[in-house]
């Protein structure tokens, strides 16, 4: 009886392993993501792919929106100090860029990209973003903007909390299409569109709880009256 139930657990544990197996996708892990500014706007990546091995045809995926004035130039995909090799495919708004993955890879699989951007002024900058998503449970996109001195953020897409000068971060749940960055030589001041936005709408939240609070209160009178 004790064999029969040993055999019985082999099989279940066996079992859910294949299920397991059959259900792993790719998924971002991890990102870093950095944009700093010397003669040309410098990006770098640093991305973790899980279940690396699922990946179809080992051909990693990355889509780069389209910007005005955003030409990538010099862009470099490597992983343990080797180069990789890409493909790209270009579209209307958006161009594809597929990077062959190293044989027989399994598990988890780092790689770096790094490009330019002549344009400094340039206000929108295009990430790389990996076809897959991280899975939900935490903010584990980083982005770091190294600004030169002197210069400040006035407005910025992800919102970043950290700071308007020298080197600020931010953590995210996944890697956004682009960095928005509005910058000038003197700080921004309390009246931020972002600030504005916040105002707004926590003077929209205060006026339905007022509302609320007045009709609750003419409910109450209106009940007093009738009894």
């Amino acid at each position: 009886m004790k064999k029969v139930l040993m055999l019985l657990l082999a099989i279940s544990f066996l079992s859910v392993n294949a299920v397991s197996a059959e259900e792993a996708t790719p998924i971002l892990k991890t990102g870093n993501i950095n944009v700093s500014y010397e003669d040309a706007v410098n990006v770098r990546e640093e991305i973790t792919i899980a279940n690396a091995e699922t990946i179809p045809d080992a051909k990693l995926e990355h889509i780069v929106t389209k910007i005005e004035s955003a030409k990538l130039e010099n862009l470099i995909i490597t992983s343990n100090n080797k180069h990789l090799e890409y493909q790209t495919q270009e579209g209307n708004s958006v161009d594809k860029i597929y990077v062959n993955l190293p044989d027989e890879i399994q598990g988890d699989f780092t790689y770096e990209i790094s490009y330019q951007l002549q344009n400094v002024e340039i206000e929108k900058i295009p990430i790389l973003v990996p076809a897959f998503s991280t899975d939900g449970n935490g903010n584990v996109i980083s982005l770091n903007i190294d600004l030169p001195e002197g210069i400040y953020i006035h407005e910025s897409f992800p919102i970043i909390d950290s700071g308007d000068s020298g080197s600020v971060e931010e953590q995210m749940m996944n890697i956004p299409s682009f960095v928005g960055l509005e910058t000038g030589a003197s700080p921004a001041g309390f009246f931020t569109t972002s600030n504005i936005y916040t105002i707004f709408g926590l003077a929209v939240i205060l006026a339905i709880i007022l509302a609320w609070l007045l009709n609750e209160r003419k409910n109450k009178a209106g009940e007093a009256a009738n009894v």
